[in-house]
């Protein structure tokens, strides 16, 4: 008899267990981590979307390059722990007439609650009144910025159009 006892509680308590779980206990694989910014390089001149020659872009305190190719949109991931991230934006990368403006883009980081198994999704508003700031004076290739969609939640459309 103890031994009926001992396996009917087993059995339950083993169905109660399994039964518990809730379905946002798996994380679905759709769901998007924090999104990068996604930036155009603008000639302002020419009118024209386009990578200047030996364009490079470098995160600050690293000598590892991010970004070496040519097309005109381009993904830049922020900071999850400061309001600002920066960047060297890098023209004519290794020739004599290398040209390094030092950008730092500022905004503000949203968490946004996903599920249990998920936790938390950073989403990103820029600085209206100044999204980039120069921090190095002299000969700048950038000659400013402009925000073509404020909030970042996704990396489908541009947010920051560079221009120079």
């Amino acid at each position: 008899m103890r031994s009926i006892n001992f396996n009917l509680t087993f059995l339950l308590l083993s169905l109660l267990f399994f039964l518990h779980c809730e379905k946002d206990d798996i994380c679905i694989t759709s769901i998007q981590e924090s999104p990068d910014l996604v930036i155009l390089l603008l000639n302002e001149s020419e009118g024209t979307r386009q990578t200047p020659p030996g364009f490079t872009i470098r995160p600050i305190g690293t000598e590892k390059q991010l970004i070496q190719r040519t097309g005109d949109s381009l993904p830049l991931p922020l900071k999850l722990s400061e309001s600002n991230t920066q960047f060297e934006f890098i023209t004519n990368a290794g020739s004599p007439d290398e040209n390094i403006d030092t950008l730092q883009i500022n905004y503000q980081r949203i968490d946004q609650f996903i599920n249990g198994a998920c936790g938390y999704r950073a989403n990103f508003i820029l600085d209206k009144a100044a999204p980039i700031f120069l921090l190095n004076a002299g000969n700048n290739w950038i000659k400013g910025a402009v925000i073509l969609k404020d909030t970042i939640s996704d990396e489908t459309t541009a947010h920051l159009g560079i221009l120079y």
